[in-house]
């Protein structure tokens, strides 16, 4: 938070902590009484805080903790009170998965609050992400390699990083020097690829310096990195070299390939136990449409049992890899590459399952109410948009059951299965 004229210090107690992370402190300001979001903030802590009046919420940000609250702790990451991406490290893990229900229930429609949330715990808490994505800023030395710090541009090295799969976490720490003599800024999305080594997706603001073209081509020659995309500048077309496809574990357990790129589930352990989740609850010999598909994560166990799958997706890129993953396992699916946000659910359909980005998906669930299918199974990474999403489906759909699975433990995100089935009139 950057400091200014209007910042006031003061003693505030922490009394609740709202969905996005931040703990909530009210305070007299100007004769009125203000909300004060105070970020690694927990319920019961009592602060001196810098508050910064001029938005609102107002924001604030911990000058010392006078009195803990009963679920604070040591983080065990030395990074964590400068380091934008764990904001729940500095709570317990029981206390964590309390807040997720928390606020995942107090998202759900009125209607619907009374439905039991099952809660699935991540098997590993640490050294679990395989797959993350770093901002890097370079001025002619070594490249430095990290996270923002919270609600900043300010680049933030963590070395080691407590949450990143080891292979990860060593090519992380290697980066920097690949990239020495670079100048400018860029984002690196780290994943794993052929043989479980490294790859990397690189997006840099300038031209980038001959010299880290060639460190990266001779790193991936050598077998340090499986393969490496970079666009450097307003190039049209990237350089690659070797092999950049990332692929995980898939949740059927053999590989599952992904466009270059794309997105995938970062705790790769606990997204077998969600994709199974999702294939349990669409029944049998049903005709599926899958909207948001990606590159097949959830696809290639629906596959196994609808009499009928469309799966759609609006990126190339993942199209051609579900392809292929359906392909390498011999089930059969239409792929169509389209937009999930128009297109036609079909009067054919009878179960929709939907995995939306963090925008949720309003103008798809207006298509699903529309529709004449009787089960919708809608996964989420954003409590806000399922509760704003539900309203919708509600109109003509009752919420069965709502799986929550810790998808990236030590942060306020968390990953939901809502199963809904239409009502009769």
């Amino acid at each position: 938070m950057a400091h200014g004229s209007s910042d006031t210090i003061a003693t505030v107690t922490i009394t609740e902590v709202a969905p996005g992370g931040d703990g909530v402190a009210h305070v007299e300001h100007d004769g009125e009484k203000r909300a004060v979001f105070v970020a690694r903030a927990a319920e019961g802590d009592r602060l001196r805080v810098r508050t910064d009046f001029e938005g609102r919420p107002a924001r604030g940000e911990i000058v010392e903790i006078l009195e803990a609250g009963p679920e604070r702790r040591a983080p065990p990451c030395r990074f964590a009170a400068r380091c934008g991406g764990c904001d729940f490290m500095h709570l317990s893990l029981q206390a964590q998965a309390q807040l997720h229900l928390a606020h995942v229930k107090r998202v759900l429609p009125v209607p619907f609050r009374e439905v039991p949330l099952r809660y699935h715990a991540a098997p590993r808490a640490e050294r679990y992400r395989a797959r993350a994505r770093f901002h890097v800023a370079g001025s002619g030395g070594r490249a430095r390699v990290g996270f923002f710090a919270p609600r900043s541009r300010d680049l933030v090295e963590v070395d080691p990083c407590l949450i990143l799969d080891p292979a990860l976490d060593e090519a992380r720490g290697t980066l920097g020097a690949l990239l020495s003599g670079a100048a400018g800024e860029g984002e690196a999305l780290i994943a794993l690829g052929e043989g479980r080594k490294p790859v990397l997706e690189l997006r840099w603001s300038r031209d980038l310096a001959a010299a880290c073209y060639a460190r990266l081509d001779a790193a991936v020659t050598a077998g340090a990195w499986a393969g490496a995309r970079v666009f450097g500048g307003a190039v049209s077309r990237p350089a690659v070299m070797g092999d950049p496809t990332p692929i995980i574990d898939g949740p059927d357990g053999a590989p599952l390939r992904l466009g270059i790129g794309g997105f995938a589930q970062a705790h790769e352990l606990l997204n077998r136990e969600l994709a199974t989740c999702v294939a349990a609850l669409v029944p049998e010999g049903q005709r599926v449409v899958e909207l948001y598909a990606g590159a097949g994560n959830l696809t290639v166990l629906l596959a196994q049992k609808a009499a009928q799958l469309t799966a759609v997706e609006d990126d190339s890129g993942a199209c051609d890899a579900a392809r292929e993953n359906l392909r390498a396992r011999g089930l059969r699916a239409k792929v169509s590459q389209a937009d999930a946000n128009t297109h036609a659910i079909g009067d054919a359909a009878q179960a929709v399952v939907l995995d939306p980005p963090r925008t949720g998906a309003r103008a798809a669930c207006g298509a699903i109410v529309k529709s004449k299918a009787r089960r919708v199974v809608y996964v989420s990474c954003d409590p806000p948009t399922l509760g704003r999403d539900l309203e919708i489906l509600s109109e003509r759909f009752q919420l069965v059951s709502v799986d929550l699975f810790e998808m990236f433990p030590h942060t306020s995100h968390i990953e939901a299965v809502a199963l809904l089935e239409r009502r009769r009139i």
